[in-house]
């Protein structure tokens, strides 16, 4: 699996749709929980995933939704796709995570599942796509106003999305919403920390600074050698405690179109 889709170098004299006073700057948008809503796809694919591809067992008949709501509950701990299937561990074996030091205690324990888990959720996730491929786009609805925001970004090279999911599956998805975005412009970042890998970006592309918006404040942890503005994304999949602690600066759906303009 490549740990990335990387783009081309660009000239930034010719980009298309850019003002003078944003040149050199590049905007990285984190997909789950910023564009899409993947929550609905991420907890069928896993429950498949751990329970007949890791158990090979019968996915439980959960009726009154709990488990659902505990996987949403814990579904700001997660980093990339592996780690969904330790949120169906811990439900179905009773563990109690209320933090992201437990959830990363928990993978760390099992360090030996983090690999194989990840390749599960990617199984179960193409088989989905293979053979139900309606009820997978379904799944997948973007964000109040994203599809009109893409569609207004899709000629402007300095827009790129950087995720943890793999490139060619949110290409599904922006096609699928009839949006025409360039897949050399969708980066997987994998287990890279997302500021070094923003920083190896913008050396190949000559960005002079970033903006980065991302549901999990993790990724905005450690150091960069561009000036990168990282927005938390207060619609995506985060605690209320990171919206009151002031730990990162927060960007609401309301606003984001304004300051992507602003720069």
């Amino acid at each position: 699996m490549s740990p990335a889709i990387c783009a081309g170098i660009y000239n930034f004299s010719e980009f298309r749709n850019v003002d003078d006073r944003l040149r050199g700057r590049l905007v990285f948008l984190d997909f789950d929980g910023v564009i899409c809503d993947s929550l609905p796809e991420c907890y069928a694919v896993s429950l498949a995933a751990y329970y007949s591809l890791y158990l090979k067992t019968a996915i439980p008949s959960v009726q009154d939704g709990t488990n659902e709501a505990v996987f949403r509950h814990l579904r700001p701990y997660i980093r990339r796709g592996g780690d969904y299937l330790f949120i169906q561990m811990a439900i179905h074996q009773g563990l109690s995570l209320e933090s992201q030091t437990g959830f990363d205690a928990l993978i760390s324990a099992r360090q030996d599942l983090d690999d194989p888990f990840h390749e599960l959720f990617y199984a179960a996730r193409n088989e989905l796509f293979r053979t139900d491929p309606e009820r997978w786009y379904a799944l997948n609805p973007l964000y109040p106003g994203m599809k009109s925001l893409l569609e207004r970004q899709a000629e402007d090279s300095s827009y790129l999305i950087l995720s943890t999911k793999e490139a060619h599956f949110i290409a599904e998805i922006l096609g699928h919403h009839g949006i025409d975005w360039d897949e050399g412009r969708i980066y997987c970042s994998g287990k890279e920390r997302k500021l070094v890998f923003i920083d190896r970006v913008m050396d190949q592309l000559g960005g002079t600074r970033a903006l980065f918006v991302d549901d999990q404040p993790d990724h905005f942890k450690g150091q960069s050698r561009h000036p990168v503005r990282c927005l938390l994304a207060d619609w995506g999949y985060v605690m209320p405690s990171w919206l009151d602690n002031g730990f990162a600066e927060t960007v609401s759906l309301e606003d984001i179109k304004a300051i992507l303009d602003a720069g």
